[in-house]
């Protein structure tokens, strides 16, 4: 070919090949970040403190470590501490990983352990749900520079569990900036750094962190927001995402068009609870026997075909495989005529209408579970409202028993230490505003959770498991599992405590697939 038309030809091949690429449908290939799209960002961005779980865990868990972890598989695991032992029924001595460093480059040590548990003894911090949920300990001590002893006012055997949902915030920057500024300018010890918040476009971007004692592959992990289900979907097949908490209906669709799909177990009970404490005095729940027949009248096992993995139907507060669960307490069976007849000797006949608040869009089946109950219930002559709330809303509420409906979506939720102390705890007297407080119950989990024997404490918990069921505090449904898409080029994508484990995914090539 004359040198004269081979240059225009190669030039005009290349410049094709540049249009096409531009006009190709799909964004170029990421290999060094993770777009993930959630259904709400924490309200408390990284602020540790004011929550134990989702969304707030999506960032705590990347920017932060706790003194314990859990594994995958649920199993306690080292993290700030390398080691800890019981050295008396109310002292916990923890040895803690020495050469650990702040993203700030200040050190972590015992004095950084005993400051953040000083501060949630403090009076702000017991505010906050961690101080709450940390008010049994007493004092926290330094004995040298990598050991501590946290002293509790009575026996704690799962506090080393308790302590996965401590995280270590850097204690000067913390004194220094407020809660409100540090949740914006984190100083952590985690795999990641919080480096933009983007509050117009509802997105949060964390960068590697290059000094911390957790390795990752990956550059960034960015977090979008995107409220609608149906919304998460589409980002993720346009490939604006690469990983979306997603929909039940759209998982069909999503597998069909190459994306992998994952469901695991969420270690909570779905349920809807009954206002009983700090409600309407008057209000039919009040009974136990109405208690009683609303979970009477729901089919579970008819909801357990309607979601993914068909997951066990459920009548008591534990989940399998979390500390507490009794194989032998069966879920309450649907039976509708005995339903109507326990309303009927409760002075219900006719039936009553109920007001419940659910929340919409944070949990894979929620919408279809709360409509699927409202129907069941509305056959036995118990007309239900669904009441839809948002996540901020449902947090103040939940805090402060701040509920105007007889029925609130507050599950039994073990996943935080997969035991079942803390939604029993959730589930007493001992809330600073209960919903639910039955004092002969209260009084029999304050001798169980105490009992440092595991398998004397696994028997009390399970009569208190038979106890729960016939007080009917909840209508019980299923054990949850959580939903996740995510592109097939992704690979080591695992679940960690209902968070992504970022650490370890990454990504490959189209010829490595």
């Amino acid at each position: 070919m004359n040198d004269r038309l081979r240059w225009p030809i190669c030039t005009l091949l290349a410049c094709m090949a540049l249009l096409f690429a531009s006009c190709s449908p799909n964004p170029p290939p990421r290999t060094d970040e993770v777009r993930i799209a959630v259904g709400s960002l924490p309200p408390s961005l990284a602020n540790p403190f004011r929550g134990n779980g989702r969304p707030g865990s999506l960032v705590w868990s990347a920017v932060f470590d706790a003194l314990t972890r859990f594994d995958e598989k649920n199993q306690l695991q080292p993290g700030l501490a390398t080691h800890w032992e019981l050295v008396s029924p109310t002292v916990w001595r923890f040895t803690l990983r020495d050469g650990i460093s702040y993203s700030d480059g200040s050190v972590f040590d015992s004095a950084a352990v005993v400051a953040v548990m000083d501060w949630l003894k403090s009076p702000a911090g017991q505010r906050t749900m961690m101080g709450r949920e940390l008010r049994i300990v007493k004092n926290t001590r330094a004995l040298g520079r990598l050991e501590v002893e946290i002293e509790t006012e009575v026996p704690d055997p799962i506090l080393p569990r308790r302590m996965t949902a401590v995280y270590m915030v850097e204690p000067k920057a913390w004194a220094k900036l407020g809660p409100d500024a540090f949740a914006q300018r984190p100083v952590g010890t985690g795999a990641f750094m919080l480096t933009d918040w983007n509050p117009r476009r509802r997105q949060l971007t964390m960068s590697r962190n290059p000094t911390s004692w957790r390795n990752t592959v990956l550059q960034r992990v960015i977090l979008v927001e995107l409220p609608n289900g149906a919304s998460r979907t589409q980002a993720l097949l346009s490939q604006d995402v690469d990983v979306a908490f997603v929909d039940l209906e759209d998982t069909p669709r999503l597998k069909r068009d190459g994306m992998r799909v994952l469901t695991t177990p969420s270690d909570q009970v779905k349920a809807f609870t009954f206002r009983i404490t700090g409600g309407d005095p008057k209000s039919p729940i009040q009974d136990v026997r109405v208690r009683r027949a609303l979970n009477y009248a729901i089919d579970k096992d008819a909801i357990s075909k309607s979601l993914l993995d068909r997951p066990a139907p459920s009548g008591q507060p534990a989940s399998r495989g979390s500390f507490g669960y009794d194989p032998t307490i069966p879920p309450y069976p649907y039976d509708p005529s005995r339903a109507r007849a326990l309303l009927a000797q409760a002075g219900y006949p006719k039936g009553f209408p109920l007001v419940m608040s659910v929340l919409k869009n944070t949990a894979p089946g929620d919408d279809m579970v709360a409509q699927e109950v409202a129907e069941y219930w509305r056959q036995v002559g118990v007309p239900t409202t669904l009441k839809v709330i948002t996540y901020p809303e449902f947090s103040r509420k939940y805090a402060m028993n701040g509920w105007t409906s007889d029925v609130i979506s507050v599950s039994w939720n073990t996943y935080q230490y997969h035991d079942v102390t803390r939604p029993m705890e959730d589930f007493s007297c001992n809330r600073a505003k209960p919903f639910f407080c039955d004092p002969k119950i209260t009084a029999q989990f304050e001798v169980a959770k105490q009992i440092l024997d595991d398998r004397e404490r696994l028997i009390a918990y399970q009569a208190l498991g038979r106890a729960y069921r016939d007080a009917a505090p909840s209508a019980f449904i299923v054990e949850h599992r959580d939903v996740i898409a995510f592109n097939p080029r992704l690979t080591n994508f695992r679940m960690r405590q209902r968070v992504p484990d970022y650490e370890i995914m990454r990504w490959t090539s189209r010829r490595e697939r």
